[in-house]
């Protein structure tokens, strides 16, 4: 079965002079979609984490004293089998077994 090809769209952006004299300096110019590409990418992936944060800090912001007390009595006990299972892979890594399966 053949892979779906990717589709893309041809955009148009405007850009200050200066800046695209340095990028064709830099950047050959079969790879300047894939490069833009990755930047766009980047920086949406970027916006989407602040957004996140941004979320989590909301949701935070709500709780009661009574919540925040009983999540870290929950991530205390989640950081002490953490800590075991942590030490049990050290253990079998130092005996030589492969703990990648």
């Amino acid at each position: 079965m053949r892979a779906a090809k990717r589709q893309y769209e041809v955009g148009s952006v405007s850009l200050p002079r200066e800046l695209v004299q340095r990028a064709n300096a830099v950047i050959p110019k079969a790879r300047r979609s894939k490069v833009i590409t990755r930047m766009l990418t980047a920086f949406l992936g970027s916006v989407a984490r602040k957004q996140l944060e941004r979320d989590y800090l909301a949701y935070y912001a709500d709780r009661s004293s009574r919540q925040i007390d009983e999540e870290k009595e929950l991530l205390t006990e989640w950081r002490l089998s953490d800590a075991e299972a942590w030490s049990i892979l050290e253990e079998e890594e130092a005996r030589g077994r492969d703990t990648t399966r």
